[in-house]
This record gives C-alpha cells, structure tokens and sequence, in this order.
C-alpha cells in the first residue's frame, strides 16, 4: 500500500483545485481485479479527495524503482449517482453515475494498514458530502464581475466566441 502523507496531500489537493474549493477530507483505498494474480504492479491505488465542488479520484501505481501518479479523475457530486461504504470486516467504497455505471470500486485497507490518517472516518465524511451536495444541486455559474455590480444585475455566464487565428502569410490566397 502507498502511504499518503498530509503534505503530498494538500500539495497535490492544492494544485487540482479551483481557487473557489474548499477541501473537505482526503482517504485512500486500493483495487485490484482477480485476473492480476495479486502482482502488485497491477495494483490501482486511488487517493480521493472531496471538495466543496467535486470529487477527485488520483490514481497511483507501482513501478519498478518509485510509484508514479497515474491518472486523475474529476467528477462533479451532481454526475454522481451513489457512493456506498459496503462489507461488515472489510471495507469497500462503491462510486457509480448517474446511469448506474461504476466509476470507482475501491477496498479501503485493514486497521492497521490505513495509508493516511483517520481514513475510514473521512471516508464516511466523503459520502456525507455527497448526500449533502446531492440535495443542493448545481448552482449557476456567475461571471467574476458579478460582486462589483448590484445583486438585479447578475446575469449567467454567457461562453465567449474566439477568434479565428491569423491567416498565415506564407501560404498563397
């Protein structure tokens, strides 16, 4: 198991986030499917870390020398359809979407084994947020000007149109 320190933690919460997000709580879980042979190379472990807007899904994985980050998923708590804690001894975290897929199936490690701090209570602060962010639904997006102007002139975020790039000159008309 990767051990997760609060430094990597909140370095790495620090530079997913949006300058509006707040972290809520960070736990860690591994998977592996049964065709692996228990190679530990195989082995996904995931870091998850709630924010007041979504939730972050890092995955790492083993290598020959160090353990590298491999992905990282965002996915925003109204996309979320359900996220359980299941198993009476052994602990798993089941995310699926709004369609009922799957997105995260994750074992959370024994007593003794936790790679960060308090993982089984910040696991269950995990589902409590999204039970919370599920019955507030998404909130409109404003644009950044909208504090300096009065509250019957805020008006959604229209997207912007881009210009087309320069014609290159070194191509004939």
């Amino acid at each position: 198991m990767i051990k997760f320190n609060d430094v990597y933690v909140t370095t790495l919460a620090r530079g997913l986030c949006q300058p509006n997000e707040q972290i809520i709580s960070a736990s860690a879980g591994s998977f592996q499917s049964f065709w692996t042979f228990k190679i530990p190379f195989f082995r996904h472990h995931y870091l998850f870390i709630a924010t007041t807007d979504r939730l972050l899904v890092v995955d790492h994985r083993k290598g020959l020398i160090f353990d590298r980050l491999d992905s990282v998923a965002s996915h925003a708590w109204n996309t979320i359809g359900s996220v359980k804690i299941r198993g009476l001894l052994r602990k798993r975290l089941v995310i699926k979407d709004t369609a009922n897929r799957t997105l995260v199936h994750a074992r959370l490690p024994p007593l003794l084994l936790n790679p960060i701090a308090k993982n089984e209570p910040a696991m269950r602060m995990l589902v409590q947020t999204w039970e919370q962010r599920r019955e507030l639904g998404a909130a409109p997006a404003y644009d950044a000007m909208a504090s300096q102007r009065g509250p019957a002139q805020l008006q959604p975020q229209q997207p912007q149109q881009r210009a087309l790039p320069p014609r290159s000159f070194a191509q004939p008309s």
